[in-house]
C-alpha cells in the first residue's frame, strides 16, 4: 500500500483555471520522487495537501489507507508528526544556534523515543557529521550562508527519522555545485531510509540525480 496515494484529484482557486484535473500520484515507501512542474502549476498546492494545510476534496488524497480529508485537528497534528519539511526559505529558529535548531524537533516531540533509544546529544552529533556541520554548531544561524542554512534545515526535516521528507524547491536560491551538494545529501538519506518528494522545476538538478540514483518523476502540467 502507498504512504501516498492521490486519486483523480481536480481543485482549483477561485476563478481561476484547475491547477489539477483528475491528477493522480503515489508515493511508496523509500521512493526518491521528483514533483516537476514550471511555476504557477501547482507545485505548492500540492505540497500544502501533502502537509494537511489544504483539506483536499473527499476520497483524493489518502494516507495509507486514511482519507486525510476526514483527519481531526488531533490526527492533522499526528499526521504532521510523521513528515520532515525542507523549506525553500529555511524556517529555522533564528535565536537558537545550529546545535539547538537540529535538537528542536526531538525535544518537542511528545515521546520519549529518543530519550530511551540513545541521547539527543548523540542523535545531533551523527546529523551535524552527516551533513559537515560540525564546526558550526554553536553558531547563530542568521551568520550561516545559504548553503550552511539549507543543510541545516536539511538536518532538522531528517533527524526525527520521518515517514517521508518533502523538500520544496530546496536548492531554488543555491548555486549549482551546492544545488548538487543537496541532491547528494538527499541521495545518501534515501538510501540509508528516507522517502524523498523533491519538489522542482530543475531539470538538469533531476538529470544530474538520475544518473546516479533511481527516481521516480511526477510531472505537474
Amino acid at each position: 500500500m502507498p504512504l501516498i496515494d492521490i486519486q483523480h484529484l481536480t481543485w482549483w482557486y477561485k476563478k481561476q483555471q484547475p491547477l489539477f484535473n483528475d491528477f493522480s500520484f503515489s508515493l511508496e515507501e523509500k521512493d526518491f520522487c521528483f514533483v516537476m512542474g514550471r511555476s504557477g502549476v501547482g507545485k505548492t498546492t500540492l505540497v500544502k495537501f501533502l502537509m494537511r494545510q489544504l483539506v483536499p476534496p473527499l476520497r483524493t488524497v489518502f494516507h495509507g489507507k486514511d482519507d486525510i480529508a476526514r483527519y481531526s485537528d488531533a490526527e492533522v497534528q499526528k499526521y504532521r508528526r510523521r513528515i520532515g519539511v525542507v523549506f525553500q526559505d529555511f524556517k529555522l529558529v533564528d535565536w537558537k544556534n545550529v546545535k539547538q535548531n537540529l535538537s528542536y524537533p526531538l525535544r518537542i516531540r511528545d515521546t520519549g523515543r529518543w530519550k530511551t533509544s540513545w541521547s539527543i546529544s548523540e542523535r545531533v552529533t551523527k546529523m551535524m557529521h552527516l551533513l559537515w556541520l560540525e564546526q558550526h554548531s554553536k553558531q547563530a544561524t542568521p551568520a550561516l550562508s545559504w548553503w550552511e542554512k539549507q543543510r541545516v534545515a536539511i538536518g532538522r526535516a531528517l533527524i526525527n527519522e520521518p515517514e517521508f521528507v518533502i523538500a520544496d524547491e530546496p536548492t531554488g536560491n543555491l548555486d549549482r555545485e551546492s544545488s548538487k551538494n543537496i541532491a547528494d545529501i538527499l541521495i545518501e538519506s534515501n538510501k540509508l531510509w528516507n522517502t524523498i518528494v523533491f519538489i522542482t522545476h530543475d531539470q538538469q538538478l533531476v538529470d544530474y540525480v538520475s544518473a546516479k540514483h533511481a527516481v521516480k518523476v511526477v510531472q505537474i502540467d
